[in-house]
This record gives structure tokens, C-alpha cells and sequence, in this order.
């Protein structure tokens, strides 16, 4: 029985698309609580570093921290903030289709069956479109994970230079 055969391949499919949507729904949800967590810490080593250059001041009333240290934190700032905007931008994800166009009686009585090669081919179209935005986002948070590694650096190295 060919059919049989066709309808639960189709069911497979359509069950794993759905289980790979979902699971990219979830690692969506996850690179931007990343993001986020990472813009958090970098403002709070920004506020620190300033904190410490505009409250403590020496004799001849220059800031501590060295201008070169300030340039380049504010820089790295801005490309922090840039790379984490990347991955919290909204960005058009498909992760299910409409409930109608499987169960919409119109669709059964046109002798087309619900669950068809064309649905699971659209959810395996949007799993490689999304997945093309997923690789982009992550790229972007590494950007920004290695900007806090060096803003930490700079904080660090400025400090270590105070008299």
C-alpha cells in the first residue's frame, strides 16, 4: 500500500519540522537573553570605569582613567551595543503556519489532504531561512562576548596604569 506508506512518511516529516521549529524558537529566545545579559554587564563596567575616572581625581584635576582608555571603552561600547541590537531586532521568523490551512474543510473537500508535501515543504523552507537569521545572531553575540572580554581588559589595564 503506497499510499500508507506516502502519508506516514508525510507525518514523520511534519513532526520532526514541527520539533526542529520549535527548537529553534527556543535557541531564538536563548541568543537574545544572552544578548541581553551581555549589554547589562557591559554598562556595568562602563559605569564602573567612569565612576571611578570622574569621582577620582588627582592634583592637577585629570581624570585617572587615561583618555585612550576612555576613547576606546566608549568605542567598544557603541560595537557592544550595536552587535546586541543585531541579535534583539526583531527579525521575520516563521516558526508554525496557520492551524486553518491543515484543518480548513475547504482544504479537504478540494481532494487535497491537509497534511501535504507542500506544508511540510514551506516549514522546511522557513527552518533554512531561520536558520540563516539564527547563524547571524550568533555571529553577533560573539562579537559582542569578545568586546566585553576586551572592555574588561581595557577597565583592567587602565587601572593597573593609575599612579
Amino acid at each position: 500500500m503506497p499510499g500508507a506508506n506516502e502519508d506516514e512518511r508525510l507525518k514523520l516529516g511534519y513532526e520532526m519540522a514541527k520539533i526542529l521549529l520549535a527548537a529553534q524558537d527556543r535557541t531564538v529566545a536563548n541568543l537574545r537573553t544572552r544578548a541581553s545579559g551581555i549589554l547589562a554587564t557591559a554598562a556595568l563596567v562602563v559605569t564602573f570605569s567612569t565612576s571611578v575616572g570622574l569621582l577620582r581625581f588627582d592634583a592637577t584635576k585629570n581624570l585617572l582613567i587615561p583618555r585612550w582608555a576612555t576613547i576606546a571603552l566608549i568605542a567598544i561600547f557603541v560595537i557592544q551595543g550595536a552587535s546586541v541590537m543585531t541579535v534583539l531586532w526583531p527579525v521575520n521568523f516563521s516558526f508554525g503556519h496557520s492551524v486553518l490551512g491543515v484543518v480548513d474543510p475547504r482544504v479537504s473537500q478540494a481532494e487535497e489532504k491537509p497534511l501535504n508535501h507542500r506544508l511540510v515543504s514551506a516549514m522546511l523552507d522557513d527552518i533554512e531561512v531561520n536558520s540563516g537569521h539564527i547563524r547571524r545572531m550568533a555571529k553577533f553575540l560573539q562579537v559582542a562576548i569578545v568586546m566585553l572580554l576586551v572592555e574588561v581588559a581595557i577597565v583592567l589595564i587602565a587601572l593597573s596604569t593609575l599612579e
